[in-house]
């Protein structure tokens, strides 16, 4: 089971592990596209060099491109 916030509706929501339709690996990240009972399907991403590069850009501090996986 996986509580996450619909990015739609703005509530928590339980569900069920079947419902992940993907799993990505990326180098900063993992990417869960999960089907919500709202109907769609939200991508969430988890992964310690991700929460940083998204806490520098919360900041202002500028973030490379290699940092956060992107391809110059």
């Amino acid at each position: 089971m996986l509580l996450i916030t619909c990015p739609v509706t703005r509530t928590d929501e339980l569900v069920s592990d079947r419902r992940i339709r993907s799993v990505t690996n990326h180098p900063t990240h993992i990417a869960l596209a999960v089907e919500c009972p709202c109907g769609q399907v939200h991508v969430y991403r988890t992964g310690r060099r991700w929460e940083d590069a998204v806490a520098q850009r919360a900041a202002g501090a500028p973030v490379r491109a290699a940092e956060v996986g992107v391809a110059a």
